[in-house]
């Protein structure tokens, strides 16, 4: 893995120096819904999620980009219901509010990969990475566990799909990890630097 992102960037600095002035860098930031798939849609409690995700791209060519991003995915959590539990949030501090929102499980992907522009707007994209995977913990006396998250590290795929529309960018794409950790998610982002 260290070896193929030392790769990716060899190539963006070998392309920056040898690709015309048009190769540019990108930033975007958006949001993005989630739905869990195979066996982490039967661990989580909503077959929902929702998360935040960002992205450095670089344009090698007209239709070829290098895209590097990261990603925050939480899954439903049961323990909000109503208007009246979010309104009681105000009163609490960051991590009671963080422990309320946030479910059980949650996803942390980072990826590196390249996005190919078949026609002008609609895109393809491989990108490959390390997934971050939080599971939440019930303390235990009995155990001696601790009550909290427990974070594994696992290699992720997401081969996906989009459209760029002006200076936002819609986006599906398919992640999957070892141990039948997949989800599907779909994103909208908004492009900030020269078009």
């Amino acid at each position: 893995m260290i070896q193929a992102f030392r790769l990716l960037i060899f190539a963006a600095s070998v392309s920056s120096v040898t690709l015309p002035a048009s190769g540019q860098f990108n930033f975007n930031l958006g949001g993005e819904v989630a739905r869990p798939a195979s066996g982490l849609a039967n661990l989580v409690e909503e077959d929902y999620g929702y998360g935040a995700h960002a992205a450095i791209t670089y344009w090698f060519s007209y239709r070829v980009q290098l895209v590097c991003s990261g990603g925050y995915v939480t899954y439903g959590s049961e323990k909000i219901k109503s208007r009246t539990e979010v309104e009681d949030l105000v009163d609490q501090g960051l991590d009671a509010i963080v422990d309320r929102i946030e479910g059980n499980y949650s996803s942390i992907p980072v990826t590196a990969g390249l996005r190919f522009y078949p026609l002008e707007r609609l895109f393809v994209q491989g990108a490959a990475g390390v997934v971050y995977k939080r599971t939440r913990q019930i303390g235990n006396a009995n155990t001696n566990t601790k009550e909290g998250f427990v974070t594994e590290r696992d290699l992720v795929v997401s081969p996906g799909i989009g459209l760029l529309l002006g200076r936002f960018s819609l986006q599906a794409q398919y992640n999957v990890s070892r141990d039948d950790w997949r989800w599907m998610s779909l994103g909208v982002s908004m492009i900030f630097g020269k078009l």
